[in-house]
């Protein structure tokens, strides 16, 4: 494959080229778009001509090399779309509308399960078939738009490995969206806190006090329905109330040994609510 090794070089460098330009996303994908599709016209007049020294290279093109560009063409037109649809709105939304695309991603990957086995496990047993022109499977297997296009440079199977391919990407791009948004949930939720501190919040009961509410608020559920760990309230709340709790298990086992009125604190509480609702009844 002399005569195409440096087609490939070439977009191999270019790839390389753009990623390190500082362009803004839109600007980078509509040139990514635009220089894949050149690569790829290229490659196609390059095989229409070309014969391959034997089938074991013309499988490596169809089932390897190929794809990987048509992968990355199916990658930048997806985040494109991606970019222009995204809701403007809460990053509580933006989440679910990212969570919506992973679903879609599953679910073609379900219907194609078969083939996505095949080629992720480097199965080589029906590549005659899949990746060798000429085939009479290309019929069964293509698309309209792909019974039409030049026979020289489609396998019944070549696209379906790019879209195995893209399918992987776009995975760890989505989550690595949603991984973001969860960076500026937690910013928001520190700038918050930092706001709070400016107003003079603090906590003026003992820090045990204050580890007693936190395991009170850890297993009556009242956050995240119980589902979160008692050390991310703890440093939520350390970061709150600029206040170092310490060893915060061993106050809990020293509040759990107690002799007498085990939940202090928390009867405190009680004590001076219920003493207030009874002075406002007598007012």
């Amino acid at each position: 494959m002399k005569k195409l090794i440096p087609l490939f070089n070439g977009y191999a460098e270019w790839k390389n080229n753009i990623t390190i330009q500082k362009l803004d996303r839109l600007t980078h994908l509509k040139q990514s778009i635009q220089k894949t599709k050149y690569f790829l016209n290229e490659i196609r007049l390059c095989v229409r001509d070309y014969n391959f020294e034997s089938n074991k290279d013309e499988i490596k093109f169809f089932k390897y090399l190929k794809p990987e560009i048509c992968a990355d063409l199916i990658l930048f037109n997806a985040q494109l779309r991606y970019i222009i649809c995204k809701p403007n709105s809460t990053i509580s939304f933006q989440k679910s509308f990212i969570k919506s695309k992973l679903k879609k991603l599953e679910a073609q990957k379900k219907k194609n399960i078969q083939f996505y086995r095949y080629y992720k496990q480097e199965e080589s047993f029906l590549d005659d078939k899949y990746f060798l022109r000429g085939n009479e499977q290309l019929e069964l297997f293509s698309s309209h738009a792909l019974l039409f296009s030049d026979p020289e440079f489609f396998t019944s199977h070549d696209m379906q490995a790019a879209d195995v391919i893209a399918n992987d990407l776009l995975v760890a791009f989505y989550k690595k969206e949603l991984l973001s948004l969860n960076n500026i949930s937690t910013e928001i939720i520190h700038n918050n806190f930092k706001n709070q501190k400016a107003n003079n919040l603090t906590w003026s009961a003992s820090k045990t006090d204050l580890i007693e509410l936190v395991y009170a608020l850890k297993f009556s559920g009242a956050l995240n329905g119980g589902m979160v760990q008692v050390k991310q309230i703890i440093e939520v709340l350390e970061t709150l109330f600029e206040i170092d709790l310490g060893n915060f298990y061993k106050t809990y086992y020293e509040i759990k040994n107690r002799s007498k009125d085990r939940s202090k604190f928390l009867n405190k509480l009680s004590e001076s609510l219920l003493a207030r609702l009874e002075q406002d009844d007598s007012l």
